[in-house]
Formats: structure tokens, sequence, C-alpha cells
């Protein structure tokens, strides 16, 4: 593994010079060093991550069979919105030799710029189920959101929206996990706007409390703008967190108003309540669990799609079309 970014301590990524410029002069730059450690390497196999910067390394750096894995913003939120954006990413796929995605939505971002479509394979990375399973109680009105505290994600509008529930119920409380360039704008408008000893900002967590704290939730909320398949979602399906969402493409490939989850318009805080509203009242909680935990064990056994990408590798390193 190669990285401009230095990642956790335990990962072993090689560090790979980091010019202090903008993203699209930094990565190229760096092309050179990567190229002369995968001649030392000699992978049958180079998977980059991210299109337009490590796929873009990956293209420039010439090795192949190159696999590119897109994750959602780089082709449904960048490639749409900037011209320059959009032609990277044609060049960046029309090199790869395989195309992966984690959400039918992301996919056909990728085939309408990819000169092959028939190399874009939909896998969901899936969730750990055996970590992220239901517990035996769960806390009767406890919310958590898991999501990063950036702007795709609407933080402000998950505060605003959970306000008029904690006034109206007094058990209810909120729990926001995460964290992000947003934190301390997003603590600030919590203490102006919720009432107090009601809600805790409890960071960055690992997978296990992670998995403790959604398998304590009554409901899991997010109000993200954009999505391809929200590895968060998947992972409070999995444990029984009742998900109120937003209705966006990528949640409704897992989930849809009244069949697995409540839905609400993003971006509005008052369609947000009445979601969890409907989400605290209704008495068809253990069908939708048990709903959602057969969809992810279904689709989202991160063992299993691990194994079918595992075997795309193979494939690509025997030659194979």
């Amino acid at each position: 593994m190669w990285s401009l970014e230095r990642g956790p301590e335990g990962l072993g990524a090689e560090p790979l010079p980091a010019a202090p410029l903008p993203g699209f002069a930094r990565y190229p730059l760096a092309a050179p060093a990567l190229r002369a450690a995968l001649a030392r390497f000699a992978p049958d196999v180079v998977d980059a991550h991210y299109v337009p910067n490590y796929g873009l390394l990956g293209a420039i750096a010439g090795r192949h069979p190159l696999a590119v894995t897109a994750w959602g913003s780089d082709l449904l939120i960048a490639a749409r919105r900037d011209p320059l954006q959009r032609a990277r990413a044609r060049f960046i796929l029309a090199r790869a030799d395989l195309v992966l995605a984690d959400a039918e939505n992301l996919a056909r971002a990728a085939r309408a710029l990819a000169p092959r479509p028939d190399r874009v394979h939909v896998i969901p990375w899936g969730v750990d189920l055996a970590r992220f399973r239901a517990a035996p109680s769960r806390e009767p009105g406890l919310i958590v959101s898991t999501r990063m505290h950036e702007a795709v994600y609407d933080l402000e509008t998950v505060i605003a929206g959970v306000a008029p529930v904690l006034r109206a119920r007094p058990a209810a409380r909120l729990v926001i996990a995460g964290g992000g360039s947003r934190t301390a704008a997003l603590e600030r408008l919590a203490a102006a706007t919720l009432p107090e000893g009601r809600w805790r900002f409890i960071g960055l967590l690992g997978p296990e409390a992670l998995a403790e704290w959604l398998a304590r939730a009554e409901v899991y909320v997010s109000a993200s703008r954009s999505d391809s398949t929200s590895l968060s979602l998947l992972e409070a399906m999995a444990a029984g967190a009742l998900p109120v969402v937003s209705d966006i493409e990528g949640n409704r490939e897992w989930v849809g108003e009244g069949d697995g989850a409540r839905l609400f318009a993003p971006g509005v805080p008052a369609a947000l309540a009445a979601a969890l509203a409907r989400a605290l009242d209704g008495s068809d909680g253990e069908a939708i669990r048990a709903r959602n935990r057969g969809v992810v064990e279904a689709r989202a056994d991160r063992g299993r799609n691990m194994e079918r990408i595992a075997s795309l590798f193979a494939s690509l390193a025997r030659g194979a079309a």
C-alpha cells in the first residue's frame, strides 16, 4: 500500500512524496516514486482508491492490470459539477481494466464515463455481520448519528430536526459520533439549539465501540445530501437501529419509506422531525429490524463480498477478460 496521506499507524502504508501543492498537482508529481516502487514490488494487480487522485496516479503510473475503486463523491458530485473533473474521470476510467462501485447509482455514473461499461462491477463493501448485530435490549429514545462532520453529511439538519423531538420527548437523547472539519461549529450549534444534558458528541470510535452504540440505539439518523451505498446505513441495519435517513438515491437502493426506514426530504429539519416521530411512535420496529438484518445478510456480508472482489482481482492477474 502506498499513500500520500498518513494513515493509521498499524496499516503499514508506504509514504509517497507529497509536495505542498494543490491536489491536482500533488498526486501526479508522486507518479515517478510510485512507478519505481511498483517496479520493485511487481504486483499482479494495482487497485487505486478514489478516482480523481489515486485513480489518476494509478493511470499515469502505467502499471496494468489496473483496478479503480470509486467512493461516491468522486463521481456523484465532483465529476458532475465540473467539466474538467469529468474529463479527468474519463481519462482515468479509460485506462482501468476493472472499475469497482459499491452502489448502482455510482456504477451508472462510472458507466456514463467509461468507454467499456462492461468493466464496471457493483459490489458493496459490506459489514462484519458478527460484529454489527442487535443487542438483547435497547435504550428507548436513543438517537445515534455516525456520519463524519463534513458538509455533505449535513449534521446541521440533524441537530435542527432532532431539537423539537427532544423537547417533546423527555426520554429521547441524541448521540453524535465521528469527527471532521465542522465538529467545533456543530458543537456550538448543538449547545445553542438542543436541551441541556440531552446530547453528546463522543468522537471517532473504533469498530467495536461503534457497533455497541448502534446495538443500543433505537434510531439511527443520517441527513446526507449524497451517498452511494452508505456503510453507516448498512451498519445500522445490521445492528437493528431503525434508520431515519434522507430520501436520496443511494439510500433507496437499500430502504424505502415504511420498508426498512423512515425517509425525509434532504435539508428539511421539519421533515426529519416528522420522520423521527414516525420511527419512535411506530409499532413495526421488530419487523423492520428483521427485514433490515435479512437484507444485509443477503447483499452486504463483508466476507462474501470481499471474496467476490478477490475473485475479480484473480481474474485480472490471470489475464482473463
